[in-house]
Order: C-alpha cells, then sequence, then structure tokens
C-alpha cells in the first residue's frame, strides 16, 4: 500500500495536499467560525489560541509521514475545510480516515460523502485492506456519518487519550475493509446521485 500527497477530484469537490502556507488561513477562519460545533475536536481548547498548536500538529505530523492531510475545494474555488489519512501502515495495509474538518455551511450535504468516496476508493485502490475512522464518543453526530457512510463499529477503546483540556476521551472505532468496499461504495454512488438530482 502506498499512499502520498496526490490530487483526487468528482463532480462535487477536489481535493489538494493541504500547504500550511496556502490553506492555513482559510482553516483558521473556518475553524473560528465553527465555534462549539467543534466541541469535541480534539485539538479544540478555547478561550486560548488552539488553532496555532492544532497547526504546528499538522505540520510536524506531515513532515514524519504520519499524516498526509487534503485541502477540500468546491468546483467554485472556494476553501470548504480539510481532511487527512492518518498513521498509514503499509505493512499491515491499513489507514485512518480523520482530522475531517468542514465549514458550517457544508456539513450535512454532499461534502462528506464525496470526501469519503475519494479518500476510501484511492486507499483500496492502493492496496489497503482495512480503513477504519475513530471518533469521539460523545460526538454522536459523526458516529452516525461514518455508519451512514457503511462502517462497521468494531468497539470503543475506553479513556485512550486526553484531550488538551484535560478531558479524558473514550474512542468509537469504526473501519470498512476491502471486501466491504464494493458494497460501501454503490451506497455512496446513490447517495452522491441523488444529491446531483436536487442540485448538490
Amino acid at each position: 500500500m502506498q499512499l502520498g500527497p496526490v490530487t483526487l477530484e468528482n463532480r462535487f469537490v477536489r481535493i489538494v495536499p493541504f500547504d500550511l502556507e496556502r490553506h492555513a488561513s482559510d482553516l483558521r477562519d473556518m475553524a473560528e467560525r465553527s465555534g462549539e460545533r467543534l466541541a469535541t475536536w480534539p485539538y479544540f481548547n478555547p478561550p486560548g489560541d488552539w488553532i496555532t498548536p492544532w497547526v504546528a500538529t499538522i505540520r510536524k505530523r506531515a513532515e514524519a509521514g504520519t499524516l498526509i492531510p487534503f485541502a477540500v475545494i468546491l468546483p467554485d474555488g472556494k476553501f470548504a475545510g480539510m481532511t487527512a489519512y492518518l498513521s498509514p501502515e503499509a505493512t499491515s495495509k491499513h489507514v485512518e480516515v480523520g482530522m475531517t474538518i468542514y465549514a458550517p455551511e457544508y456539513q450535512g450535504g454532499a461534502v462528506n460523502p464525496a470526501c469519503k468516496h475519494l479518500l476510501l476508493a484511492h486507499a483500496f485502490e492502493q492496496g489497503a485492506i482495512r480503513v477504519f475512522f475513530n471518533v469521539d464518543e460523545r460526538n454522536k453526530r459523526s458516529q452516525a456519518a461514518v455508519k451512514k457512510l457503511g462502517g462497521v463499529q468494531e468497539g470503543i477503546l475506553r479513556d485512550n487519550r486526553i484531550l488538551p483540556d484535560g478531558f479524558v476521551r473514550s474512542t468509537v472505532v469504526f473501519s470498512i475493509l476491502a471486501r466491504e468496499w464494493p458494497g460501501v461504495k454503490t451506497g455512496l454512488e446513490a447517495r452522491l446521485a441523488r444529491f446531483e438530482e436536487q442540485g448538490g
């Protein structure tokens, strides 16, 4: 399995390698506008400047090869958010899809399923046998979104992460296996076709 910075696109979104010099200000603006929607975001730690250390984490992990971040761009060129491959494991052929955040106005529409379709398809095409998602146990909305994609809940990692504000988080783990991808792909494409019929 070989994953790296690539450009992926479909009729809804274009995913491009995240450029900190170019996209960091867009990311900061989007995060500031999202406010309490990010209450379970693992880097969220107001009232101080929590975004600067988050961007530093993106840079550090990208340079170490444990994060492959992407900017999500709409057909009209607007910045819609970011997403990433995390901790790709070439030997075991698995990778996490995460660090996903969208501007409030693009949540609940075609952007997330369109991005997931691209990321999942690319990962499996590159030889992944398992793609997984780690979700804060408190974040019921994200859990529902992963289930809607076709993710299968594997279990809960109890008290496995201490967040910047000191909260001890439990993480719900979901996965999609290569042998499940054809069915998941069909479902995703049907969802996206409905969005297209509705005009996006």
